[in-house]
């Protein structure tokens, strides 16, 4: 046996838990693209979405890694926490997945949302100037405010 093969395995120990806590953090940014998406906070999505893209490029490499060591050991019998790990990683991977398709429904939600307010302030162009030219608030029939000339 050869004496990069005796390392693999802790080798793709450690290159699992680089992953696992990689995909920590990036159910944390789940969470906060969760806030950002409830509050309409487009610059805080914007900034989550640029930190995801960021991380996603390193578990892409992190997983690489993973497999490549993985091809290395083929011959080798992985140890029982080896084996916890992997399964752990399987668990994080699908926790993760549910989360961000939950983002994924938010975020059609908020589109249904603002298209239907668009549609609604497009019908009605006087319901667009909520204020007048002197900046106070004009109310408009049926409870509706409405801006003067």
């Amino acid at each position: 046996m050869s004496t990069a093969s005796q390392h693999t395995p802790t080798e793709t120990a450690s290159s699992i838990h680089r992953l696992l806590q990689k995909l920590e953090a990036f159910r944390a940014l789940l969470l906060e693209e969760q806030d950002a998406i409830r509050s309409l906070s487009f610059g805080q999505f914007t900034s989550v979405t640029q930190r995801k893209s960021q991380l996603l490029d390193e578990m892409r490499g992190l997983e690489q890694q993973r497999r490549h060591e993985a091809t290395q050991s083929a011959g080798l019998l992985p140890s029982p926490s080896l084996k916890q790990q992997e399964a752990d990683l399987v668990v994080a991977i699908g926790h993760t997945d549910r989360l961000n398709r939950f983002n994924a429904a938010l975020i059609g939600q908020s589109l249904e949302f603002l298209q239907g307010t668009l549609r609604l302030w497009q019908r009605s162009p006087q319901s667009a100037a909520l204020y007048s030219s002197s900046g106070t608030v004009v109310a408009g029939p049926i409870g509706m405010v409405r801006a003067k000339g």
